[in-house]
């Protein structure tokens, strides 16, 4: 039975299917908690596995089976599963965080850390390079993953979208291509041909026409946006 059968019969009041979703896709949940594991270490891994699952549970009650142009449920699943582990990982900045039984134990990677706090975790992601150098630097990398996140949205697809976000790390650590393509179920060539896709769509919008060169010239450039530039073939 496919997911999104099983989806329908939960949302039609059998509650058992959930828990057959959950088993279905507990290898796609198990991936994306691998990617966050380590940067947070004092979570244990079966709490981004816990968060993942909700992110999956989360999905199936929104989902719309109806709707004329619905994603496969996988693409919708892993976008939730994603957003609930990093939400474990990183908190939330609304009310419902005092709701979620992780947060309590999660840090921000801003967090101070070392004998005399002057480092902050995200200075330890391994892949990461965020050794900001002063404010003005940190509020334009802030700004341009706003825009970049927002220039996505519009030009990308979901599934786009989140082979994007896993190849290059956008939150966490990136993943290979034949990690991705086992995780959306696909085979390396599409998920690379989906990749070339989103990068081109991006690449001829007209935010990136205006604003990559500006990018460049002033060098503020965080590790996603930069693999992103350098696959454009922009020699930063």
């Amino acid at each position: 039975m496919s997911n999104e059968e099983l989806v329908q019969l939960y949302q039609n009041g059998d509650k058992k299917a959930l828990d057959k979703l959950i088993q279905a896709n507990t290898g796609i949940i198990h991936k994306i908690a691998n990617k966050y594991n380590g940067i947070n270490r004092e979570l244990e891994f079966d709490d981004l596995f816990q968060s993942g699952v909700l992110g999956l549970i989360k999905a199936v009650e929104k989902y719309n089976c109806n709707h004329e142009k619905k994603a496969k449920f996988i693409i919708y699943a892993i976008f939730l599963i994603d957003r609930y582990i990093y939400w474990c990982v990183n908190g939330r900045g609304s009310k419902e965080t005092e709701n979620n039984k992780f947060y309590n134990s999660c840090t921000s990677l801003n967090a101070p850390i070392g004998e005399d706090e002057a480092e902050e975790v995200i200075n330890f992601i391994e892949g990461i390079d965020y050794g900001f150098e002063n404010i003005e630097e940190k509020i334009f990398l802030k700004n341009l993953r706003k825009e970049l996140e927002e220039v996505m949205q519009s030009c990308n697809t979901l599934e786009q979208r989140e082979i994007l976000k896993s190849k290059y790390g956008w939150n966490a650590k990136p993943m290979m291509l034949n990690d991705i393509a086992e995780l959306f179920n696909s085979t390396v060539s599409k998920v690379r041909n989906t990749e070339i896709l989103a990068l081109r769509k991006l690449r001829n919008s007209s935010w990136a026409m205006q604003n990559v060169k500006e990018f460049v010239e002033l060098g503020y450039i965080d590790k996603f946006s930069l693999d992103i530039f350098r696959s454009w073939g922009i020699d930063i």
